[in-house]
Order: C-alpha cells, then structure tokens, then sequence
C-alpha cells in the first residue's frame, strides 16, 4: 500500500458496495454537500433512484459534478458469505475497463499522477 492507503487505512484488497446518494434526500446534519453544491441530475438519471435514498452504483450516476456516494465495506469472504461466485481481474493503468467506460483518453486524461505522486 502507498503512503495514502496507510494513512486511510485502505486496505490492498477489499470488497465493498457503491451506492450513489439521491440529492432529493435529505443528509444527515453536517454530513453531505450543502443545497448549492448538489448535483442537478436530469430527469432520466434522477428515475434511477426510483424515491430511493441511494441507487446501486452506476456510472452514468457518478458523471456529474457533485454526485456523492459511499462505499460499505463487504465480508470478508463475499463468496462464502452470500453464496456467490465473484471473478476478480488484475487489472492495471494499461488494461482498466473502467478507464474505457469512462471514455477518459489517456492523452487528454493523464492518469499518473494516481500512481504516483505526493501525500499532502
């Protein structure tokens, strides 16, 4: 782990569940964005929260400016927890499909500085 992961405690390798926050819902106090700062989802996009407070992690969801979410950390054997069968890739900077589904161009989107880089 980098010196961030260590100062976050962020694990090498975990599983969690992403779930985006509906601006439509209130935020518990002093948590969250303030009114200003929320995202101003499109009517198609806010539907995906069908009068939720979260919806499952989408990236069409994070595309926009000021769109929260969490991460809930996952057993620690999803596998064997919730009887089901998970396919884990290695994946790097060269071969990430969330890059592509992100239609980020590494020559307008230069990606090394979350490899590398300084801890403020």
């Amino acid at each position: 782990p980098s010196e961030v992961q260590r100062a976050f405690k962020i694990a090498p390798q975990a599983s969690f569940a992403l779930s985006v926050k509906n601006p439509e819902k209130p935020s518990p106090p002093g948590l969250g964005l303030g009114q200003a700062q929320e995202p101003d989802y499109p009517d198609r996009l806010q539907r995906e929260f069908r009068g939720r407070s979260f919806a499952r992690e989408d990236i069409k969801l994070l595309d926009i400016q000021g769109a929260e979410f969490i991460l809930v950390g996952a057993r620690t054997d999803p596998e064997k927890a919730y009887n089901v069968d998970i396919d884990v890739e290695k994946e790097d900077e060269r071969h990430s499909e969330m890059l592509r589904e992100l239609k980020m161009a590494k020559s307008r989107h230069p990606i090394e500085p979350l490899f590398s880089g300084e801890w403020a």
